[in-house]
């Protein structure tokens, strides 16, 4: 048990009960879909200077809020390297989960508010 996960037994008295009755620990996983992959493949510094960009079904998100630059979605849609089970964030309410299509720089660049 690694002190994520003790957090989150602490703080969720339902899956305390499923570890005492069960002997399972909750499982950790890593958000991942194809927008997260291009974010991942771009430095910090590159995800500030793109500006303005707005989430919508063709970057694989059914939503469509804009966030002041591509570092800011990066940590709406990936809020940690390592998620547990049952752990909410909303951007995962969000994805479109049968979303697979390969999403370039070009593809992100097509849904900034303004372009220079």
């Amino acid at each position: 048990m690694n002190s994520k996960q003790a957090r989150f037994l602490a703080r969720n008295p339902k899956a305390m009960i499923r570890y005492q009755t069960t002997g399972r620990l909750p499982q950790s996983f890593r958000p991942t879909s194809p927008l997260i992959d291009l974010l991942e493949s771009l430095t910090p510094r590159d995800r500030i200077e793109i500006k303005a960009i707005r989430l919508s079904p063709a970057l694989g998100y059914q939503c469509s809020q804009t966030f002041a630059n591509a570092e800011q979605l990066y940590r709406f849609i990936k809020p940690q390297a390592e998620m547990i089970e049952g752990e909410p964030f909303p951007a995962e309410s969000m994805r479109i989960k049968r979303f697979t299509k390969r999403l370039s720089i070009e593809d992100l660049k097509e849904h900034q508010r303004c372009r220079k």
